[in-house]
């Protein structure tokens, strides 16, 4: 139990591992903009990503949005295992988003976020952006994808849990929680209740095979979300 603990404390349970810094001010947003759903989704690297895209799916199709907005974090030490030995897990590169097919929605937010510099990527539904791997940079890249976007916008921490998604967590209308089907009942209470977020689901990972595909080609929803509090 105690390793099982350590593994699953570290995406769920905050960590004072990263150094503080000054955080820069936050951008003011515009005074026309409509505040759109906003979601943190938290899990294992190689589930977490999917189950985000899903989610962000979903919140688009409930907004009736033409398109949302996932923003990756990953650790600079994170090792995405080879596409050959294990498919599901290599779905999403921590470098790169997803490419295929995309709707003028999705191209035109990816768009809009280029032009302030956000190098955002097109795939379906989805606008899709790899944030900075240091943590603290992280947050400050997805603030001003929230002043930006205008649109409904999820945050996938694939990795360990840092002090500087605390703030974000907080602030939140939902948090996700990816956590395996059969967890210990006493561990899932304990990795929920650390979780800052109002409103929070646990969720399992997607099952391998098509639902992961379509949640990575931005053309999913996670219908079992709850609805966002606002």
């Amino acid at each position: 139990m105690s390793g099982l603990l350590e593994r699953v404390g570290a995406y769920f349970f905050e960590t004072a591992e990263s150094p503080r810094r000054q955080q820069a001010p936050s951008p003011s947003p515009s005074p026309h903009a409509d505040p759109a759903a906003q979601a943190v989704v938290l899990g294992a690297a190689q589930f977490v990503v999917p189950v985000a895209a899903a989610s962000a799916g979903e919140l688009r199709a409930r907004s009736k949005a033409a398109a949302a907005l996932l923003c990756v974090w990953r650790p600079a030490d994170t090792t995405v295992r080879s596409a050959a030995l294990e498919p599901d897990a290599a779905d999403a590169p921590a470098a790169r988003s997803p490419a295929g097919a995309t709707t003028p929605g999705a191209r035109r937010l990816a768009a809009r976020l280029v032009a302030r510099d956000l190098m955002a990527t097109a795939c379906g539904r989805l606008a899709w952006l790899a944030l900075d791997p240091d943590p603290a940079e992280a947050a400050v890249e997805f603030r001003r994808c929230a002043t930006s976007a205008g649109a409904p916008l999820v945050l996938a921490v694939a990795g360990p849990r840092r002090e500087p998604f605390e703030p974000l967590l907080a602030d939140a209308d939902l948090c996700v929680a990816v956590l395996p089907p059969d967890i210990d009942p006493a561990l899932r209470q304990l990795a929920m209740a650390r979780i800052p977020t109002r409103n929070k689901v646990a969720v399992p990972p997607l099952p391998p095979g098509p639902p992961r595909w379509a949640a990575m080609a931005g053309l999913a929803r996670l219908r079992s979300l709850p609805g966002a509090a606002r």
